[in-house]
This record gives structure tokens, sequence and C-alpha cells, in this order.
């Protein structure tokens, strides 16, 4: 496992990921759907990348292609760098072509993202699940254009999981191997759930939607899109996170605490983490409001959020007023789309107790359902 490594999607964290386990000694193939072929021309001919920053170098890959099943031959291993979105079109169309024998990697999960791969693979007939892994969130803060990546963080915290669970041990040597800062979860689903992107994004883009469709990129999304009431509702949000992770037995922290851990942020206070954390100063905002920060992070972070709690029997009052709030704005019905929930990833009939038990095992069986 994890010599032969096939990345999905080229834009910053796929360059990145590529550049960083090339340079560590791994053979790697980097794909992009044709459509967006423009990301991988230029590097297509001389198959490098020159990286700076936390990781510095230039690294040659194996292969760069927008042909699926070419970059998918021989490899162990599949990182998938994509937002989540995308999830869906890739997991259909990586089904054919995997197998048990491959390790999935979701760089990030974005709270789901395994569970998501795994219904879609059952659904498309695939009775030998590989192994799943989710990232809480990209391993990296960077950006990249045409060869160059700068990779300003490696983060130092991410914690990860396994479908199944029990899988950690025999991936997590070899994987810890190349990123020093993972921290082993228990399941794909505390790993999920110490995603802080929907708890962060949706508030600071919602109380700055004014700003974001008037002046676009040329404000800086955290630094001055950060006020002390913007972060008031951040916490009141990572508040109901921390809860529901109470709710399964798994440990929580709050964001700003891992912030800090990860190297964004020099500060706990929600307010001074997010406004003056140096790895969040070079964001800058969206040029309108139809962006992921509404389609990803509300309709599919906050959604599963609200219906992890409807489970577990933990209120999350904020999380669904800012669903609530982004329906008015963007004009989609997050709820009623159900992008992501339990009851879309196959998962709806299940009892607590059995839910722990499928993402233990990754199978399911009659004793599961409540």
């Amino acid at each position: 496992m994890l010599d032969t490594i096939a990345i999905i999607g080229a834009g910053n964290g796929g360059k990145a990921a590529a550049a960083d386990l090339a340079l560590q000694g791994r053979n790697v193939r980097l794909f992009e759907f044709p459509e967006y072929r423009s990301n991988i021309e230029e590097i297509m001919e001389s198959r490098s990348l020159k990286v700076t920053g936390a990781v510095e170098g230039l690294a040659h890959l194996e292969l760069v292609t927008w042909d699926l099943a070419e970059a998918l031959r021989d490899a162990d291993t599949v990182m998938v760098c994509t937002q989540a979105l995308t999830h869906g079109r890739v997991a259909h169309e990586l089904a054919p072509l995997v197998g048990a024998g491959h390790l999935i990697i979701l760089n990030p999960g974005s709270t789901g993202g395994a569970l998501h791969f795994a219904h879609v693979f059952r659904q498309s007939g695939l009775k030998n699940l590989p192994t799943f892994v989710e990232m809480s969130t990209l391993t990296y803060g960077c950006r990249a254009n045409g060869v160059n990546v700068d990779i300003s963080v490696k983060a130092n915290r991410v914690l990860y999981g396994t479908l199944p669970a029990s899988a950690i041990g025999s991936v997590g040597p070899e994987l810890e191997k190349l990123y020093p800062g993972l921290r082993r979860g228990a399941t794909v689903l505390e790993a999920g759930l110490n995603n802080a992107n929907p708890i962060i994004h949706p508030p600071i883009t919602i109380l700055n939607g004014a700003r974001i469709e008037l002046e676009g990129e040329k404000v800086f999304f955290y630094r001055d899109g950060v006020s002390p009431g913007v972060a008031r509702l951040i916490r009141k949000l990572d508040e109901e996170r921390m809860d529901l992770l109470n709710a399964l037995g798994y440990p929580s922290q709050s964001d700003p605490v891992t912030s800090v851990e990860q190297g964004y942020a020099s500060s706990t206070d929600y307010f001074e983490c997010y406004k003056h954390g140096p790895g969040f100063q070079d964001f800058r905002c969206p040029n309108s409001l139809d962006n992921r920060y509404f389609h990803e992070d509300i309709g599919m972070g906050l959604v599963m959020l609200c219906s992890l709690g409807e489970l577990l029997g933990v209120p999350t009052p904020t999380c669904r007023g800012i669903v609530a709030m982004g329906e008015v704005l963007s004009g989609v019905d997050y709820f009623a789309q159900a992008a992501r929930t339990l009851e879309t990833l196959g998962l709806g009939d299940l009892s607590v107790d059995g839910l722990k038990l499928f993402l233990e095992t990754g199978e399911f069986s009659i004793s599961n359902a409540g």
C-alpha cells in the first residue's frame, strides 16, 4: 500500500499532495477530469511540479493524465482531493475500477465522504469494498498556479479514521510516515465531525453577503470578514458540533484549539483565531454567493450535522438556523435536496448502536437496524 498513488483532482490540494508524496519517493499519478484539463496541461510534458514553503523541491510525477483507467492501472492507493460536491461523480467513476485491495483516501473527507463513497460503491454492485480513509481536513494550506505550488502549511494535526475502523492498525503506520501530523480517530465519523469548514465558512459568508456580492475578491475572507459577532456565531455552531461528538462518545475540542495545533492560528480565542491567525490571512472572498461555502458547507456539511442530531437526540438550533438562512440567500432548498444525510448515505434505518457497529465493521447486518 501507498507505493503507487493515483491522485484524483489537480486543484490546489491535489497538486500539493502530488508534489509532497512524489518528493517522499512515492510513484504518483495525477488525474484531472477532461473538462478541467487546463489544470494539468502545463505540467503534462514535464510531469514536474515546483513546490515551495513548508515542502520544497522539484517533484517528478510518474504520470499526468485525464484518463482515469490509466491513472489507476496498477495503483494500490487512490487519494481523492476534490470538493465534496464532486464526490458522487468521482465515486461512480471509480466504482468499476477499484476492488477490495485498494486503499481509498478522502483528503479531505468533508464530513461523510467515506460513507458517501461506500454507499455509491455498494449501489454499483461492488460487494467487497476497499478500505477507506477519511481526513478531517485537507492536509495542506496551499495554492497552486500552473507548475508552481506553494504549501504555506502542512497541517500539524489532522484527525483521520478508517472504514472499517478496525483497519486503522494496518493502514496507520505507513500513512503516518507520510503525514506525521495525522492523529488517529475512532472512526471516519469522528474524523468527519472534526471538519470545521461547515462551522467557519457559512457564518462568515452569510454575515458578509453584501460585501461578497459587491466587492468579491477585493475582500479578504477571514481578516476582513470576522468580527466579534461573527466569531460568536461560529462558536455557537462549534458547540453544537462538539455536542454531537460527545453524544457519540468521541472526544471533542474547540476548533480554535485545533487551528493552533495545526499551525493556522496562534490564539484559541474564536475572534483572534480567525481574524488574526497567520494561516487564515491570505484567503480572499468568492465573487458571489453561488459558491461551495453554501452548496458544500451548508448543503452537505451542516445538513449532515442536523441529520446526526436527529438520530442522537442532540438539539442543533444554530445549525438549522444557518441552513435556513442559506436556503433563503441561495434559493436552494438544502434540507429537501438532502445531498448528504444518514438517509441518503443508506444509513437511515440504523439505530445509534447499529451505526456504531457499521462504522467498526463496514458491514450491515439485520441487528444493525433500529
